[in-house]
């Protein structure tokens, strides 16, 4: 069953010793769709750019997930612990073809929701372009009961 959710992501991107963090809540969907939890959001209306990027996450086992994004900005990132994939990413100005080194996956999800972390690095042609950590935990929406009399 998909429900509303409650999705909190802090991510943080760097290199060389230079991090920056970008930390947002928003509303989602999360259950289970073909026996696997999927996540997804409304980034373009969360950050009012006007774009329209849709974002799924599909935690396909214990040491793999898929990121893809639809809309403005395409792509589909697989984060496999111990293995880099080459992956797609397609904006307004052009394709790109990136490398992801999945170092880390810790998925602690169940029915109600929880938080799942990524850590994995971004290539291209085999130089590093960024070590990258994601954190995302969700929680059930709480349903608001009013009762008249």
């Amino acid at each position: 069953m998909i429900k509303d959710v409650l999705i909190e992501i802090k991510g943080t991107q760097g290199i060389d010793g230079d991090f920056d963090t970008i930390e947002f809540v928003t509303d989602g969907r999360f259950g289970i769709k073909n026996g696997r939890y999927y996540i997804t959001y409304d980034e373009g209306a969360m950050f009012d750019t006007g774009d329209k990027v849709k974002t799924a996450i599909y935690i396909k086992s214990e040491d793999s997930v898929v990121l893809q994004r639809t809309g403005t900005v395409t792509s589909r990132m697989l984060v496999e612990k111990g293995k880099r994939n080459s992956c797609f990413y397609n904006t307004p100005v052009g394709e790109m073809v990136i490398g992801i080194f999945g170092e880390s996956i810790e998925n602690n999800l169940n029915d109600f929701g929880g938080e799942i972390k990524l850590k994995y690095t971004i290539d291209s042609d085999l130089r590093l372009i960024s070590r990258n950590e994601v954190n995302i935990n969700i929680r059930e929406v709480e349903k608001d009961v009013n009762t008249c009399s």
